[in-house]
């Protein structure tokens, strides 16, 4: 399952928790570690604000 993506309006520490929170089975034997998980979502964010622009701006 792909990591999720930013909603419109939401802010990045609301998406990092959620984006942890969904990581799959499959991806906590990638990354066992929680510090790795939130790195992961932090790079999801960083990635998805630059491809699309900041998602607190975006409309609902």
């Amino acid at each position: 399952m792909p990591l999720p993506e930013p909603r419109a309006n939401e802010k990045k520490e609301t998406f990092v928790s959620r984006c942890m929170e969904e990581v799959t089975t499959e991806d906590r034997e990638k990354w066992p570690d929680q510090k790795q998980r939130a790195a992961v979502c932090y790079r999801q964010w960083d990635s998805w604000q630059k491809d699309h622009g900041h998602p607190e701006r975006a409309e609902k």
